[in-house]
Formats: C-alpha cells, sequence, structure tokens
C-alpha cells in the first residue's frame, strides 16, 4: 500500500484555506470561523435571481433599488431603497420585478434569517451570491408590536415588523440598534408559504 506524504495533504488543505480568504466579493468574512452555508447550498439563475436549494426559496440577488446587471451578474453598488414604513415594504416587494420576473413579496423572519451567514460581519451575508448587499436593517413580513420599555437604552415604539440588521446579523428587537434610524432596506422572495 502506497503511502501518501502527510506534507501533500497539509499544503492542499492550506492552498484551499488560501483560496477562500482571497475571495475579494468575501473579504468581510472570517474563513477561520464556521459558515453558516456556503454558495454550493444555491443555484444562481445568472438573471437577478437566486434559488436556496435548503428551503426553495428563490431570492432576488439584489436589494430593491439596486440595479441588476445581467453581463456581469452583479448588483449595483448603490440605489438600494430605505422605506420608511412597513406598508411601504410591503408593497415595494410586491410591485418589484427583475428580468420581468414577478409575484415577489417580502420574506418573513425566519426566511430572511436564512440568509444570515454569521462568520461574515458588514453585511452578515454571503457577497458572492448576493453582491453589494448594504450593512442595513431589512424589513421582514412578520408583524411586531414596538414598545417602549424603559429598561432598555434605546426605543423601539416604531418598529411594526421584526427585522434583521445585516450589519452583524441580529435580529431587532433583540439587540440593540441605531433608534435614531427608521428607514430599512428590502429583499425580496419568492415561493414558499405565506
Amino acid at each position: 500500500m502506497k503511502k501518501i506524504p502527510l506534507l501533500l495533504i497539509c499544503a492542499g488543505l492550506f492552498s484551499a484555506h488560501t483560496l477562500a480568504s482571497s475571495d475579494p466579493a468575501n473579504i468581510n468574512c472570517d474563513t477561520t470561523l464556521q459558515q453558516d452555508y456556503t454558495p454550493a447550498d444555491f443555484i444562481d439563475n445568472r438573471n437577478g435571481t437566486i434559488i436556496d436549494l435548503r428551503t426553495s426559496l428563490t431570492w432576488a440577488k439584489c436589494s430593491i433599488g439596486q440595479t441588476y446587471d445581467l453581463t456581469s451578474n452583479t448588483c449595483s453598488s448603490s440605489g438600494a431603497i430605505s422605506y420608511s414604513t412597513w406598508q411601504e415594504a410591503l408593497l415595494a416587494a410586491g410591485a418589484y420585478s427583475v428580468n420581468n420576473i414577478n409575484d415577489w413579496r417580502l420574506p418573513n423572519i425566519k426566511e430572511l434569517g436564512s440568509l444570515i451567514d454569521r462568520s461574515c460581519a458588514a453585511p452578515a451575508i454571503n457577497l458572492t451570491l448576493f453582491p453589494n448587499t448594504i450593512s442595513s436593517i431589512y424589513y421582514t413580513s412578520t408583524p411586531y408590536k414596538g414598545a417602549s420599555d424603559s429598561t432598555l437604552p434605546y426605543s423601539i415604539a416604531h418598529l411594526v415588523s421584526r427585522v434583521i440588521d445585516f450589519s452583524n446579523g441580529t435580529e431587532v428587537p433583540f439587540s440593540r440598534h441605531d433608534s435614531s434610524l427608521t428607514t430599512y432596506a428590502v429583499r425580496a422572495v419568492k415561493g414558499g408559504y405565506r
């Protein structure tokens, strides 16, 4: 039986780690941390949509307001729209269209939470799959009755839906956030249960 030198195996592992850490799209990720998912868990349709094989949901590659570029299969680095009301966010998701693909909606808290990758920060999402995602708070369709809690050092009275802060991947109001920020971004989804 032929023995494989341990040095070759270690060299192969090192080069794979080096490749992952040199990915310019995910420079915001720490390759020493376990990823919540990998690009292999998704199918990039190269038309502005991404299918999550774990959930069977179809996601908009870009945040609403960003422009999808078919040639480069990427999203513009600017243009993401922040909506001041939950109603505006619900309507924007329902009216969204990319490459004549319609019938989008606002994701619920569990659906949107499935895109969080805690090995990444600012934004806490895989930028190879979702390029130029803004490091911001995103609306969900899950309702929430905002409240003023005198024990909190900030106010959450303005919240009428659960939201996720993609700067660090936490659900608000369960984490501290800038209470002066009351406009949030939207990523649209298709499929699944409403």
